[in-house]
């Protein structure tokens, strides 16, 4: 199966498509289903082509959820908000605009550009327990953590964890 928005240019052979197996694996105690293999992330995240902002919807669900944070957890200039795989800032920028410090965590490298050039300060990298203790050690500690729809996609859930 090829990869998800992996599609190949128009002319080229369909024989050169990169594919990857597609083998699920089911659990009858209690019945999860899921994919056997594991792509290696950086070939499924370091250039990425979905960007969260097309959907005027999911933005506004965003700002929705800010402003109950913010709200909530009594977020100032004094807070920091952090996500992990913000994806182009569409989350942040309502921190931002509440004139909350945001922090972006993002691994493709054409995405996290399009978020600092929208003013999100963002690292270009995945999130790990050892970037979790280089942020700590700078002093970049989070009030509120976004994890959207990420879990999913860590092959290191440990690790992952261990990091928040």
């Amino acid at each position: 199966m090829p990869l998800a928005n992996a599609l190949v240019a128009p002319g080229v052979p369909l024989d050169q498509e990169e594919r990857f197996p597609l083998t699920l694996t089911f659990c009858p105690a209690c019945a999860l289903v899921q994919l056997a293999e594991t792509i290696d992330p950086e070939k499924l995240f370091r250039h990425y082509v979905y960007l969260s902002s097309n959907s005027p919807a999911f933005v506004q669900h965003a700002k929705s959820l800010v402003q109950r944070m913010i709200g909530e957890q009594g977020l100032d200039r004094t807070s920091r908000a952090v996500e992990i795989a913000s994806n182009d800032g569409y989350l942040l920028q309502h921190y931002r605009d509440a004139g909350v410090p945001v922090l972006g965590i993002e691994p493709a490298a054409n995405i996290a550009a399009l978020a600092r050039e929208r003013g999100i300060e963002t690292i270009g990298d995945f999130f790990t327990a050892g970037l979790a203790r280089t942020l700590s050690e700078q002093g970049k500690h989070a009030d509120v953590l976004h994890a959207h729809n990420v879990l999913a996609h860590v092959p290191d859930l440990k690790g992952f964890v261990a990091g928040i």
